[in-house]
């Protein structure tokens, strides 16, 4: 180990120089030498604990949020296409997916929804709240109000994790921490 000029305690480990992590295991003879530090004068700085908290509740509501913006919106009712790509008189609920496929970057909602606007209406593919398969006329008029919603919803997502992030980070206990509610 090299000559050490901070140690930082950690609830399992000590962190040396801000770049070695040695357990704490009598045994291990970084351990040994860290204690002999110690000892000689050397003062520990003690993990911030409440700050750490902070950090983890905070990462706990931004995950909240994002998994809130990416929820599939199944409210909308449209015009179903049958199999011959022709507009039926029949309407269903389905869903449209408001998150991009890691490996289709087409099923990207804001592409999808600028293509209806600039077309005027496309066949979406997608299914009903069932989970049955159909097609559906995605017109200008939907597209309009799904952006919307999707842009309303999101906004009111970031708003809310916001405000408790800002409580979270003006808690002054653990306590506090912990009895502040993500499910809001």
């Amino acid at each position: 180990m090299t000559t050490i000029e901070t140690v930082k305690e950690m609830q399992h480990c000590y962190i040396i120089n801000n770049c070695i992590s040695v357990p704490k295991n009598p045994e291990n003879s970084d351990y040994q030498k860290i204690q002999q530090w110690i000892e000689n004068g050397g003062i520990a700085e003690q993990e911030d604990v409440l700050a750490k908290a902070k950090l983890e509740k905070i990462a706990k509501i931004k995950s909240i949020r994002d998994q809130k913006n990416i929820e599939p919106i199944g409210d909308y009712q449209g015009f179903v296409i049958d199999a011959e790509g022709n507009v039926t008189e029949q309407e269903s609920f389905f869903i449209f997916y408001t998150n991009r496929h890691p490996t289709n970057p087409a099923s990207d909602p804001e592409s999808i929804i600028a293509r209806v606007m600039d077309l005027g209406t496309i066949p979406y593919f997608t299914k009903d709240p069932a989970g049955n398969q159909l097609t559906i006329q995605l017109t200008a008029e939907l597209a309009t109000s799904l952006r919307q919603r999707i842009t309303e919803r999101n906004n009111d997502n970031y708003k809310l994790s916001s405000l408790i992030e800002a409580e979270i980070n003006s808690a002054q206990t653990q306590e506090e921490i912990e009895a502040i509610n993500l499910e809001t």
